[in-house]
């Protein structure tokens, strides 16, 4: 007999591996997330820095077809929950799991040999900074790109319970088109939805991720009333209906302000 903290991460891994199929499209995006943590005694700075180097390299294994993009998202103002103890992350992303953490070292080698300062910068990047962990998300649904580098991106980490895992994906789904609307009132940017595939546990801060993209800090504070409008026309709830029905399908774990500080995109 599974003792329950063993059973309970068993049948998270179960949800997701379900919901995957159910939720699958034909072509899945993932995303490898890298939360970094500076050393102490370094600053944000040093790392961009490095970062941008590591840029080249990048750019390079999205040539190769590895990977679909690669960026770095840096906190606002220092605007997180305390909960949050990393300083940046780092993101991969692919429609293949099997070349996301991929490096063509042939052409890594030839790099080197036209720039050898590129030979240490495995080392010069551990003096600055470490890897707290990572996790592998797939995108369940969105609305399309803003293509704005400028954006001040909320980034939300929810976890549901196991009997609410598919009524909240399919809730979040429903909430596409909300969203769609702020994006056409001018309230955001963008919206995106992300299941965590990997890893699972019960202790874990959410199974899901949301990014809201904003065009300035001043939108962040924006009216609801759009909002309002749109949930008692496409749902038929009141607000305070619609909080309630948030407040039984999941919590926010987390909570922070992002934006983008390096990367490969629009490139």
């Amino acid at each position: 007999m599974y003792p329950m903290k063993k059973l309970l991460t068993l049948t998270l891994l179960f949800c997701a591996i379900f919901a995957s199929a159910m939720y699958g499209q034909n072509k899945p995006l993932y995303a490898n997330v890298a939360f970094h943590k500076l050393k102490p005694g370094h600053t944000l700075d040093e790392a961009i820095a490095i970062e941008k180097k590591w840029k080249t390299i990048h750019k390079i294994r999205k040539d190769a077809g590895l990977i679909s993009g690669w960026s770095v998202y840096t906190i606002v103002n220092g605007y997180k929950t305390p909960s949050i103890d990393w300083d940046y992350i780092s993101v991969n992303l692919s429609s293949d799991l099997n070349t996301i953490g991929q490096y063509p070292m042939d052409k890594y080698a030839a790099l080197v040999a036209k720039d050898l300062s590129f030979a240490t910068i495995g080392e010069e990047t551990a003096k600055v900074q470490s890897i707290s962990y990572n996790a592998i998300v797939k995108l369940i649904d969105g609305t399309a790109s803003s293509n704005d580098l400028n954006s001040v991106i909320s980034m939300e980490i929810f976890k549901t319970s196991i009997p609410n895992y598919f009524n909240y994906m399919e809730f979040e789904k429903q909430m596409k088109n909300i969203h769609q609307d702020r994006i056409n009132a001018g309230e955001i940017q963008e919206w995106s939805f992300w299941q965590t595939v990997s890893p699972l546990a019960d202790d874990s801060k959410g199974q899901f991720t949301a990014f809201t993209f904003f065009k300035d800090l001043a939108h962040v504070d924006a009216p609801n009333n759009t909002t309002i409008e749109s949930v008692k026309k496409r749902m038929n709830l009141s607000p305070d209906q619609f909080l309630k029905k948030i407040d039984g399908l999941r919590n926010m774990t987390q909570n922070c302000l992002v934006q983008y500080a390096v990367g490969t995109w629009n490139e």
